[in-house]
């Protein structure tokens, strides 16, 4: 081949490579603007937009677009200076507003502005990070804030509508108070300790039946382990011999003040949890849109059972979430009365305000987001945070677990075999979410296939699986007939 013809066949092959890469890239650049629009052009989503930097402690900054500039203004913290910013806002055209908020400082601008017709955007400050690079201040913020609300880059952060928001305060105050509750606990076990009184050792809970009459018998006076010990309830583990040795202490009389004096704070707390039962019980009664003799007779009608335990309510808390939703999620497993109640807290009655499952799992942080590059997973784990919602699904899921006798228990056990107990509690109580929002979103109820059946349908799958696999290897699966 000459020198001329080997220039040629190079130059065509050349030209052959261009027009391939040409193609490809007219391919690809097809393929982005179909699934990924927004990368190619930045469209307005809302025009008349604001950006709000909320202060903690002296002032608010606003930006809006008022033609082509962007103007910030600055309203104090008081309320009639919050009045002023929403009226400057709607004088302004302004429908939509975005701010960012670790605190609870953001809870009274936010309802005032929504109460104003304004469609208001609580944003995660992650999302909403600043340029690097740039200087930070108050007044960039709240532009930036405004940059990417216009061009619809953020999205509001859950809050249940307005007639859930009363139950939510109410149920998660009444959590702060079982809690408070707990800590007097220990500081009995503490006074007693300081005495050599263990009965909170011979006892599973001081706060029991058996621990609460020792206590109160302690504080009017009565020292005698002998009679102490009679005070135990016939379903305590221990014996009155055991019990009557565990109350020989050393009692003084500024001990048991002491205890007296907690004794008293405890008690206070469950009459306060008391009155906060009756607003709980009231807001359900505002929820449901039965008349008040209808929902009583309906209500006292129920079969469900009451809520157990000594921080149990004193109404019928599923009969209520099933008149107000329509639905029973206590008929998912593990999930009880208490727990479908705080679920209805906390996510509310309306689950289409997520698109999908995912969507829901990721807010609750229950679904695992894998980040992958390069075509290599860097990670796979559950979001960062602690939502009630998930705590009580794995506290659902611990239930299940320990009942162990149904499918779900028996998926619990498989992957506890692979990832660990702590990964395979949390796909449980990811599974239970998952049937929970099925529930309320399309009326799915659970059915319980059992135990056996679900272990048949695993080794099936496996045993599919491993025909498969000897198949792409060359062989085949013979099957041993037992002998």
């Amino acid at each position: 081949m000459t020198k001329a013809s080997q220039t040629t066949t190079l130059a065509a092959n050349d030209q052959a490579r261009a027009q391939e890469l040409r193609q490809t890239k007219q391919r690809m650049e097809k393929y982005f603007r179909q699934r990924y629009p927004r990368l190619n052009e930045m469209s307005v989503v809302h025009r008349h937009a604001a950006g709000i930097d909320l202060g903690g402690k002296k002032s608010h900054f606003v930006a809006i677009e008022i033609g082509d500039e962007i103007e910030v203004r600055e309203f104090g913290m008081t309320t009639p200076q919050l009045i002023e910013m929403a009226e400057y806002l709607l004088a302004n055209g302004v429908t939509t507003a975005s701010m960012e908020s670790t605190g609870v400082y953001w809870v009274p601008v936010f309802d005032l502005l929504e109460k104003s017709g304004l469609e208001v955007f609580l944003v995660n400050p992650a999302h909403a990070k600043n340029v690097p690079g740039r200087r930070k201040d108050d007044k960039l913020d709240c532009r930036w804030l405004q940059k990417l609300h216009k061009y619809g880059l953020l999205s509001a952060s859950f809050r249940p509508a307005e007639s859930i928001r009363p139950l939510r305060s109410f149920l998660r105050h009444r959590e702060t108070l079982v809690q408070q509750s707990a800590d007097h606990l220990r500081r009995m076990q503490k006074v007693l300790d300081m005495m050599n009184v263990r009965v909170h050792k011979a006892v599973s809970d001081l706060g029991g039946v058996t621990g609460m009459r020792i206590v109160r018998a302690i504080v009017a006076g009565e020292y005698d382990p002998a009679v102490l010990a009679t005070l135990r309830d016939p379903r305590c583990s221990c014996s009155e011999e055991e019990l009557r040795d565990e109350l020989t202490g050393f009692y003084q009389n500024h001990l048991v003040k002491q205890l007296a004096s907690v004794l008293r704070l405890y008690d206070g707390l469950f009459a306060e949890i008391a009155i906060v039962d009756q607003d709980i019980e009231a807001e359900l009664q505002t929820l449901s849109a039965l008349d008040a003799e209808a929902l009583a007779a309906e209500v006292a009608a129920d079969a469900h059972p009451l809520p157990d335990g000594k921080h149990a309510p004193a109404f019928n808390t599923s009969a209520y979430v099933e008149i107000v939703t329509g639905k029973d999620p206590t008929t998912i497993p593990g999930i009880g009365p208490q727990h479908a109640l705080k679920l209805l807290g906390e996510l509310g009655e309306d689950m289409s305000k997520w698109p999908t499952v995912k969507h829901y799992g990721s807010y609750i942080t229950l679904a695992t987001q894998i980040n992958i590059s390069g075509g290599k997973v860097l990670s796979a784990k559950t979001r960062p945070g602690r939502h009630p919602a998930a705590v009580i699904f794995r506290q659902a899921a611990a239930t299940v677990v320990k009942q162990g006798t149904s499918a779900l228990a028996a998926f619990y056990r498989r992957m506890a075999m692979r990832r660990g107990k702590g990964k395979a509690l949390t796909a449980l109580a990811y599974k239970i979410a998952r049937m929970y929002y099925y529930l309320m979103k399309y009326g799915r109820e659970y059915v319980e296939v059992g135990e056996q059946a679900y272990e048949a349908k695993y080794q099936k799958q496996q045993v599919a699986l491993l025909h498969k696999r000897a198949k792409q290897l060359g062989f085949t699966v013979t099957p041993v007939v037992a002998a």
